[in-house]
């Protein structure tokens, strides 16, 4: 009789095809619950609820290196099909800020959800390795609430590096207030803990072209793309069935080059020529957008580590052959 595995996995495209059972992993059946990816991390942080499950990279090397969290029993594989654009498009600045591109940072006060989400670890590496801005050059505020915030479960929103001003913010809707009012001067939310909105003098700020630029002159200089979560399980399973860990890494992949296929048999519906959009991007960015193994994703989980580090909240940086499985 098949193992049940029960799978806590954000909505994704690229995961589309195996949640609807067009691909399949032998030997398992995989019962999905889908959610909003920090409801889900908030989730199994506290409950770990989930035996295979999509998880904030950030949060993950946090729990491997803070005291506390042997007991969870995760190991992580090298399936990386998540980036931050959802959240780094949606910048919105304070017309007084005068912010033009994220060079314009320095000394502003800047609010995100939490301040150890991956995607705030992004943020940072890219002030840091595109324009030498450091994290204690600007005044941050945490915008999720105490009861949603992995920073407060995990204890490192009330540790922050020495000489950083971190603000948590308690009260729901409290972060888009400062912004509209020009207390924060830049900032993203997301729509479910700390959602932000347009006004007379916000405006969003990381357009397409801004964005774009940033990521290609990271690109240019570090070889990568942000990633934002991977795929990790309970190594118990492991135990049981050694070569789980590999079908799982395989069947991801497979459901990620259907959705590809996909993708583009409905792209051709709207563009003349969907071969050349994809080559223009690919021409930045590389051949595949999401890469599964950690040859091609080595440097991006080097990143995040070092900023980890530098943050204070990883006493070393981390050793990726040891925390990711390479099946």
């Amino acid at each position: 009789m098949p193992t049940t595995l029960k799978v806590g996995f954000s909505e994704n495209p690229r995961v589309d095809p195996l949640a609807q059972g067009a691909i399949k992993v032998e030997g398992v059946e995989l019962e999905w619950e889908r959610d909003h990816p920090g409801r889900l991390f908030h989730r199994q942080l506290t409950e770990n609820r989930y035996d295979v499950f999509e998880f904030s990279i950030a949060d993950y090397l946090i729990t491997k290196h803070r005291p506390g969290w042997e007991h969870l029993g995760w190991i992580a594989l090298p399936v990386f099909l998540s980036k931050p654009m959802g959240l780094l498009r949606r910048f919105m600045a304070h017309d007084s800020a005068n912010i033009r591109s994220f060079a314009d940072f320095r000394g502003k006060a800047v609010g995100v959800p939490d301040y150890f989400m991956t995607a705030a670890v992004w943020t940072r590496i890219m002030l840091r390795v595109l324009y030498g801005i450091k994290n204690t050059d600007m005044t941050w505020y945490n915008g999720r609430p105490a009861a949603t915030r992995h920073g407060r479960v995990l204890d490192v929103d009330r540790d922050p590096t020495p000489g950083l001003k971190l603000t948590n913010l308690e009260r729901e809707g409290e972060l888009n207030e400062l912004l509209q009012r020009g207390q924060v001067q830049v900032a993203y939310g997301d729509e479910f803990t700390a959602p932000l909105r347009e006004g007379p003098q916000v405006h969003l700020f990381s357009t397409d072209e801004v964005l774009r630029q940033a990521l290609a002159d990271l690109y240019k200089k570090e070889g990568v793309t942000p990633i934002n979560h991977t795929l990790a399980m309970k190594r118990s399973f492991l135990d049981q069935d050694p070569g789980l860990a590999s079908r799982l890494c395989a069947a991801f992949e497979a459901s990620k080059q259907e959705a590809y296929r996909r993708a583009y048999e409905q792209v051709e519906a709207y563009l003349l020529f969907p071969g050349e959009a994809l080559a223009h991007q690919q021409q930045d960015f590389g051949q595949d957008l999401y890469p599964a193994g950690l040859a091609a994703n080595r440097r991006g989980l080097e990143l995040i580590g070092e900023q980890l580090h530098l943050d204070g909240v990883l006493d070393a940086l981390p050793e990726i052959d040891r925390l990711w499985l390479q099946p």
